[in-house]
């Protein structure tokens, strides 16, 4: 376990201009989140049930009367509606432009259809309301990020300040892998529609024509994990460019683990009134330990001070660069005790802050001294209960034993003062 100091020595809090987050000021900014329906898990969830029922009428009707060939132009609006789920989730800039899209395409559809088929009119209304919904969700998350944005930005003033480095390997490869894989699966995609689309011009003028329908099917979900991949790493990629481009606010905030294992942002590490704010979730690659060494040598009263804490039951303290809110990368710089108790060293975490809800954290009430040396404590103390205990229980086998000889080895051992064998030490009358 980690034994992270409870709060950072002198040195890794820049001189002057950084506050703490502080209770009311992380108050304001979690009024800013969004209602829970149209958070990223809920409202995509809701999108899935959505955009399927909207599926459902076109499938029942089937093809339009008289269609030569394959319908391609109605594709791209279909594929984007596909995504609609995905993107909500995790693109929601893109998932606005995508709903107002097809919102205007579905409505403009339907107005010109109005004593078309019911199945039809059915079909397009459900996709407009998908889209509506879309739009105004992937809206009220935008609106969110900024407000949250500017909220932090207020609360942290007017200072900025450079990040520390080196930064985590993980930061500089952040989207990389997102990205390569959205190119391969976009490419995949990509190449079988194609495939079906050369396939359908060159039937044209041909007695039977060609049915590409497969090849859509086929590319349809290459196109839309290929497309949300590529969009997240980018994303990802333009988050943590951020980080290096210029001097950044600085906070100092607290960390607590969950049982989950994701890390929560706390507007302090020593007030016991904050709330969890947002969780990041760090890998080994995200983290670079012992960058540099705070505190060294004997064990002293300043490190006393700076004694460590279990992370799953109090947050420790940290210096936060970044902006907080969702989707954004920050950076996070603690201090750590070393294995053998004589120092405290710096350690750097880089992350992307999760729009996740659910921490599972209560209250928590400081401990005040070094959980190792606690848990070393109580280790001890049961090990020597456990002695203790053994001892006793060897002392009485010892005694049943003793209690057992005695009784096999009393008595005479003759047959008595009258016969052959002679008293065995009875004694005779």
């Amino acid at each position: 376990m980690t034994a992270y100091a409870k709060h950072v020595p002198s040195g890794v809090i820049p001189a002057t201009g950084v506050r703490t987050w502080g209770v009311p000021d992380a108050d304001g900014w979690l009024k800013e989140r969004v209602p829970l329906f149209f958070t990223p898990a809920a409202g995509s969830w809701a999108l899935v049930a959505l955009v399927a029922v909207s599926f459902l009428p076109s499938l029942w009707t089937g093809a339009p009367d008289g269609a030569v060939g394959t319908a391609w132009r109605a594709y791209p609006s279909t594929l984007l509606l596909a995504a609609l789920p995905l993107w909500f989730r995790y693109l929601p800039g893109a998932a606005a432009v995508s709903a107002t899209l097809i919102a205007l395409e579905s409505a403009t559809a339907l107005a010109g259809r109005g004593s078309g088929a019911v199945r039809t009119r059915v079909g397009l209304g459900l996709v407009c309301l998908a889209a509506l919904w879309t739009l105004v969700g992937a809206l009220l998350r935008l609106r969110a990020r900024r407000r949250q944005g500017e909220r932090a930005l207020a609360a942290a003033g007017t200072a900025r300040f450079p990040v520390p480095g080196p930064l985590p390997d993980g930061h500089g490869r952040r989207g990389l892998p997102a990205i390569l894989f959205g190119v391969f699966l976009c490419f995949v995609g990509g190449a079988v529609l194609l495939d079906g689309l050369v396939r359908d011009f060159g039937a044209h003028g041909a007695a039977l024509a060609y049915d590409a329908v497969g090849q859509q099917w086929f590319a349809a979900p290459f196109l839309v994990l290929g497309g949300t991949l590529l969009g997240r790493g980018v994303s990802a990629d333009r988050a943590a460019r951020r980080l290096r481009d210029a001097f950044l606010p600085a906070m100092v905030v607290g960390v607590r683990t969950s049982r989950s294992g994701h890390q929560w942002l706390y507007p302090d590490a020593d007030e016991t009134a904050g709330a969890p704010l947002i969780a990041f979730w760090a890998r080994g690659v995200d983290t670079r330990p012992e960058v540099r060494v705070l505190v060294g040598g004997p064990s002293t009263g300043a490190r006393r001070a700076l004694h460590d804490v279990d992370a799953r039951s109090e947050p420790f303290e940290a210096v936060l660069y970044g902006v907080p809110r969702e989707g954004a990368e920050v950076v996070l710089e603690y201090a750590v005790h070393g294995p053998g108790g004589s120092s405290i060293s710096s350690y750097l975490t880089a992350a992307v802050l999760l729009p996740r809800r659910r921490h599972g954290l209560d209250r928590w009430i400081p401990a005040g001294v070094s959980h190792r040396e606690s848990a070393a404590r109580i280790r001890a103390r049961a090990e020597e209960r456990g002695r203790e205990q053994a001892r006793l229980r060897a002392e009485k086998d010892r005694e049943r034993r003793a209690g057992r000889t005695n009784e096999t080895a009393g008595g005479c051992g003759g047959s008595g003062c009258g016969g052959d064998g002679g008293c065995g030490g009875c004694g005779c009358g």
